[in-house]
């Protein structure tokens, strides 16, 4: 409980989340404020949790600021949850943006503007392939039956 007066409790703060904590706690402490944060802070083990650090400023019996009365909760595993519900939304628009609307019977590609474009002109205006034009058996057979042989 000792390293708690004071400063110390700022020892077992997160180097990123240092600064920022700091920042808060001051800017409360001038102003004689309520303050919330969130912060990961070492235990004991080295391993660090995030915390919901909640300060609330308390008097003296004869009026004077005396501090902060403060409570500390672990709230890790909603972090963390929301950290991967984070990387999941993030997953799913990237997959969203690969998706390419396109016609199942001429193949034509729609635009972001909405306009219908031809295949290979869609992709060469998006990227660096050029297209070598031929043609396949099944094609060859089926619209050339006479060079097919």
């Amino acid at each position: 409980m000792e390293q708690e007066y004071g400063n110390g409790w700022t020892e077992g703060v997160h180097p990123e989340d240092f600064d920022r904590c700091l920042k808060i706690f001051l800017d409360s402490f001038e102003k004689r404020k309520v303050f919330e944060m969130e912060y990961r802070l070492m235990q004991h083990d080295g391993v660090y949790r995030w915390i919901f650090d909640r300060g609330v400023p308390y008097q003296k019996d004869k009026g004077g600021f005396a501090g902060y009365i403060g409570s500390c909760i672990d709230v890790t595993q909603r972090v963390e949850a929301q950290e991967a519900l984070k990387f999941k939304l993030e997953e799913e628009l990237r997959i969203l943006k690969g998706i390419i609307p396109i016609c199942m019977h001429c193949k034509e590609i729609r635009d972001d503007k909405g306009y219908w474009n031809q295949l290979e002109k869609y992709i060469s205006e998006h990227s660096e392939v050029q297209f070598s034009h031929g043609i396949c058996d099944k094609c060859l057979k089926k619209y050339y039956p006479e060079t097919a042989d």
